[in-house]
């Protein structure tokens, strides 16, 4: 089987740079892509607030739920509290990673509050910064979550009683055959950068899959000793490739 990609857009909140994003909607809905969207509830990260915020923000978001987007809950509030890099293991920050219980239960009901408020439904989980722990996937399980945007493996897979679809790339690339989750930020991209996305969604455009079309075949495997070697092989080339380009 030839690889199949995913593709996931990470910070969308009221104040993106909506400039950047109608351009990048716009593309997909010409090439048809349905992507991950993770969408901060209660954004509160200075780092986010590119521009005023849009008065119909969540209007958007249910029609683009309506569509087929698969919407992911990111976070709470984007505010990164702890210095802990979690499960995924690849950025030492984190909103939840390394919090109690209680805590972690109180701002994921928060953010579940907005959803629900705005009449949004989560489909899966994104941490913010990739970082959180087992009490996170604990949390999320007691809160109805059961699918995580995450994770350095080359297929779904079940792992602490959820399904995890992994997420292992920041650019299009040719892979061999697997799932395989590029994550984009809008926010951050210049005119070179949206001109290389445009050519890269054109390109890819069709090995690229609805999450949903994903979700909906067979269950997930449990994680295996394959997916632990993959993982862990991937973090440390991912970790390599991080220290050569400083």
């Amino acid at each position: 089987m030839s690889a199949r990609y995913l593709v996931r857009f990470d910070d969308i909140c009221p104040t993106m740079d909506w400039a950047v994003w109608e351009r990048v909607q716009g593309w997909l809905d010409e090439l048809a892509i349905r992507p991950i969207v993770a969408v901060v509830p209660d954004n509160r990260d200075p780092q986010l607030q590119r521009g005023p915020a849009r008065a119909d923000f969540w209007d958007r978001v249910r029609a683009w739920q309506a569509s087929g987007w698969f919407i992911a809950l990111h976070g709470y509030q984007h505010r990164y509290v702890t210095r802990e890099p979690g499960l995924v293991g690849i950025n030492p920050f984190s909103e939840f990673a390394g919090l109690p219980h209680e805590e972690q239960q109180a701002k994921i009901q928060a953010a579940l509050q907005v959803f629900r408020r705005e009449g949004v439904r989560p489909d899966a989980w994104v941490a913010p910064g990739h970082s959180f722990d087992a009490t996170t996937v604990r949390v999320l399980r007691e809160s109805g979550i059961d699918v995580v945007s995450d994770g350095f493996f080359a297929r779904r897979i079940r792992h602490l009683d959820v399904t995890w679809i992994p997420q292992q790339l920041w650019r299009f690339r040719r892979m061999p055959a697997g799932l395989w989750t590029v994550c984009l930020h809008a926010n951050t991209m210049d005119e070179a950068a949206l001109v290389s996305l445009r050519t890269a969604l054109r390109t890819f455009a069709p090995a690229i899959r609805s999450p949903h079309e994903v979700m909906g075949e067979a269950p997930a495997p449990q994680r295996g000793l394959a997916d632990r070697a993959f993982e862990a092989a991937w973090r440390t080339a991912l970790r390599f490739r991080r220290q050569g380009a400083q």
